[in-house]
């Protein structure tokens, strides 16, 4: 079994409450074999999932649950309302997965169309960027759910549809199994109502089912730890909050407590499909192959056609310049070495880009009549930085180490000051 839908502490801030190495620990006490992170409309803790799951020998799913809705733009009274947004959930596929999932998270933040109180997208966009991504229905917020709320059935099943002819075999149900079972929203059982839906039609149309837990803290009874953490968040005491996550059992569950719930909140499903929607949790986890790339060097934009070359070229003119020679050669021979030697580490390690960008800011500082520094930090060891007029201090006469700024271990963290001299 695996957790397809699960919010941290890194990324969900003051609404999830347990890290992440937290749920490894849970996911490898339960030998589950891999663990998706879906945070509230963000990306921001991809990075340690990834980091920390393949450290602990769990296979890592980079998603997210994406706030989507078909109108971003509600008005009434002239004046801009908050709509319903939708949850959904998007794992990486691949490659071309990721890629997209990064623009789509882009394009929720990119303006106030998207980002009003919380990071958007609408329909269209999620349809046009859908390639390598896995696509679950999430949770009682979904589109889906929302349309039965209010009685439209045959729209929420068009939606369906619409969702499957553009994900095809990518599109997952999600089932959940939480005590939110009583009448609400329009819903006479609530999330079974909801569930028994997505079970016909699932069933009907040839998707696959899952169980997944919206996971928030890791262990059991950590729920009034979450709604003091909202309360924190949103600046006020428990006694007036406005609002709470009414279901308390969004701990990290194993497949013995989907079959308790199953039976103490009375959905009242057979335990052989209990066990095959989480069995099934293993074959969405099996269609994931994505790892972050492995970098040895830095990437950069490309400043000219050919970085390397070029600043190899601007560090010998600058050298010539600086003893006022005619050739390379008949500069000192302990400059020479040490440009060479400088130069051999910063093109091995990718920074031919990072120098020529920072030559270009102080080219364009000289021409603007702003003022800088002659050197802070580190970077006054380096000779190249001195000879594309970075710096203004030569590291040989006063001494300055160059490795101190950068190795074959270590990189550069180049800081430069500047002012705008008075007029």
């Amino acid at each position: 079994m695996v957790q397809l839908h699960l919010h941290s502490m890194e990324g969900s801030l003051l609404d999830a409450v347990s890290s992440i190495k937290d749920y490894l620990i849970k996911a490898k006490a339960f030998n589950h074999p891999a663990m998706a992170v879906t945070e509230h409309g963000r990306l921001n803790s991809s990075f340690y999932h990834y980091k920390y799951s393949s450290e602990a020998g769990i296979k890592p799913i980079i998603g997210i649950e994406m706030y989507i809705n078909n109108q971003l733009i509600y008005m009434q009274d002239d004046k801009r309302k908050r709509s319903k947004d939708n949850h959904i959930i998007l794992l990486v596929k691949n490659d071309i997965g990721y890629q997209n999932l990064l623009y789509l998270n882009y394009l929720s933040m990119k303006d106030e169309k998207h980002f009003y109180y919380v990071p958007r997208i609408d329909f269209n966009e999620l349809f046009q960027y859908s390639e390598g991504l896995l696509c679950g229905t999430a949770c009682f917020n979904s589109p889906f759910s929302n349309l039965l709320k209010q009685n439209k059935y045959t729209e929420a099943e068009s939606l369906f549809d619409n969702f499957l002819s553009v994900f095809k075999d990518n599109f997952y149900a999600e089932v959940q199994l939480n005590e939110l079972n009583d009448e609400r929203d329009n819903l006479s059982n609530g999330q079974k109502t909801y569930n028994d839906w997505l079970i016909d039609i699932a069933n009907r149309k040839g998707v696959p089912i899952v169980i997944t837990g919206d996971v928030h803290y890791a262990e059991k009874g950590m729920d009034k730890i979450q709604t003091l953490s909202i309360a924190i968040r949103d600046g006020t005491t428990i006694d007036n909050l406005g609002f709470q996550l009414e279901s308390k059992n969004l701990y990290y569950h194993s497949l013995d407590d989907y079959l308790q719930f199953n039976k103490e909140f009375n959905y009242n499903y057979k335990e052989a499909d209990i066990i095959k929607w989480a069995d099934t949790t293993d074959f969405i986890a099996s269609k994931t192959n994505f790892n972050f790339p492995v970098r040895k060097k830095a990437y950069l934009p490309k400043i000219t056609n050919n970085d390397n070359e070029n600043l190899i070229i601007k560090a010998k003119k600058g050298l010539i310049s600086y003893f006022k020679v005619n050739t390379y050669e008949d500069c000192p021979k302990e400059y020479r070495e040490r440009l060479e030697k400088e130069l051999s580490i910063l093109l091995k390690k990718g920074f031919a880009s990072y120098f020529l960008l920072l030559a270009d800011i102080m080219e364009y500082a000289k021409k603007e009549n702003i003022s800088r520094g002659t050197a802070r930090g580190s970077a006054g060891g380096s000779l190249v930085a001195f000879c594309l007029d970075i710096t203004r201090l030569d590291p040989i006469k006063y001494n300055l180490l160059f490795n101190r700024f950068l190795s074959e271990s270590r990189c550069p963290d180049m800081v430069y000051d500047y002012w705008v001299k008075d007029t």
